[in-house]
């Protein structure tokens, strides 16, 4: 009997060792996945400001060439009304010479 009480007390202490390496081991694993997830939301938070940098730069770029554009409308807008005839001669070439383009290339 002496065997078997000897026998049971190993078993049990192997079996309390086993639990205590799977529970570290456990505990290991979630701190590893805790920190993994610490760092996704990091990467996300990142690429969201940086997305938004982006946006905002696109959304000014595009204000500037909508101001840009304006101005140039504006400003032939007035040499037109100012110079009418030189307007239409201008025109008028401006195509003539379009049209030798096109038809060259035919």
């Amino acid at each position: 009997m002496a065997t078997t009480t000897t026998a049971k007390k190993t078993t049990a202490a192997a079996e309390d060792k086993a639990h205590s390496n799977i529970d570290r081991a456990a505990n290991a694993a979630h701190n590893g996945v805790d920190k993994a997830a610490d760092v996704a939301q990091s990467g996300q938070e990142k690429v969201q400001d940086v997305a938004q940098q982006i946006s905002a730069q696109a959304h000014h770029m595009a204000e500037q060439a909508k101001q840009q554009s304006e101005r140039v409308s504006d400003a032939v807008s007035n040499y037109t009304k100012e110079h009418p005839v030189k307007s239409v001669g201008i025109a008028f070439l401006a195509g003539a010479v379009a049209a030798g383009l096109l038809l060259r290339r035919h």
